[in-house]
């Protein structure tokens, strides 16, 4: 099936508007004779790999518009899509995309048309997924768990909210990339009084470079420190489909990933509120490794502390 046919077809269907579709039944309607256009059984969908792909697309494509349409048809980007199907790793087609895009002219329609790129992913996966289901053939199991949010559900609203009143601070964020370009590795803690908008600044940084976070909230009990091991290793194992770390403690976790870490990758971890955690003296905070491997880096905030009142506070940072 020739994929430019199909996509060119999709584009001509969207053109009078930015989209054809008023209610589901008509996009149901478009699609269903899109597909019978191109032979394919609007019941039954083909049961091999590339039949899916155009299948889906049809399904997916009804309606959208032209810069995500051609982005799609792309031999590498459906090469890559079949790739992180296969190992369950949609954050890899992410990141995948974003490389693609990196000098491409693509990358400028999508960003003048104000497409978010995560979500339309996102659905086209699912929208994969459904089909394969259809077609009955044994050739897409498993089926993936195709969930490209990077962020942990628990702070997915902290976080947009935070970044929806952000301005400034750049100079913030320059200071710790000098701090990492300086060092290999390391902590790196942003100090500032109740209401200076260190929570904004994490959360800024989590949402601009997708990097693991935790969120340190005394009021939900989102503060200790085994809560902050689980969080975290979960979503290393997710980000870098880490084996057999399931029960891993923090420095073997960092480890494994600095081993995968190619020239120029770089892993920061987002810890924000350190003041607000709960555990008792005597170890270092959250049990934070003394030392840390080959580019991996904390960005830390807390407000400011006295000796007396946090003891572990000042064994960490002193």
């Amino acid at each position: 099936m020739n994929i430019d046919l199909v996509v060119n077809a999709l584009k001509s269907i969207a053109k009078p508007a930015a989209s054809l579709v008023i209610n589901q039944a008509q996009r149901n309607e478009t699609v269903v004779r899109t597909l019978k256009q191109y032979d394919f059984d609007p019941v039954q969908p083909p049961k091999d790999v590339d039949g899916v792909y155009v299948y889906s697309l049809i399904e997916y494509g009804v309606g959208k518009r032209e810069a995500i349409l051609n982005l799609f048809r792309e031999r590498e980007i459906k090469k890559a899509f079949w790739s992180a199907y296969t190992s369950n790793n949609p954050l890899g087609f992410y990141k995948q995309v974003e490389k693609f895009l990196q000098g491409n002219d693509l990358a400028y329609d999508i960003r003048l048309l104000r497409i978010e790129l995560h979500s339309e992913l996102e659905e086209f996966g699912e929208i994969f997924i459904k089909v394969a289901k259809k077609s009955k053939s044994k050739e897409f199991e498993p089926f993936p768990d195709w969930n490209l949010d990077e962020y942990p559900a628990e702070f997915k609203s902290l976080i947009r909210e935070k970044i929806r009143s952000f301005c400034g601070r750049k100079f913030v964020f320059d200071k710790f990339k000098q701090f990492c370009d300086k060092n290999r590795s390391g902590y790196f803690t942003v100090v500032g009084d109740a209401g200076m908008g260190k929570s904004t600044i994490a959360a800024k940084y989590v949402w601009d470079n997708k990097s693991p976070c935790y969120f340190n909230i005394r009021s939900d009990g989102r503060n200790r420190a085994e809560l902050f091991l689980e969080s975290i290793r979960k979503q290393l194992i997710k980000l870098y489909q880490l084996q057999n770390a399931e029960k891993a403690n923090l420095a073997d976790l960092l480890e494994q990933v600095s081993k995968q870490l190619t020239a120029g990758d770089r892993l920061v971890i987002v810890v924000d509120a350190l003041d607000e955690v709960e555990q008792e003296a005597g170890g270092n905070l959250l049990d934070l490794p003394p030392s840390l491997p080959e580019y991996v880096y904390f960005l830390l905030t807390r407000r400011p502390y006295t000796i007396e009142k946090n003891a572990c506070l000042h064994q960490m940072f002193r």
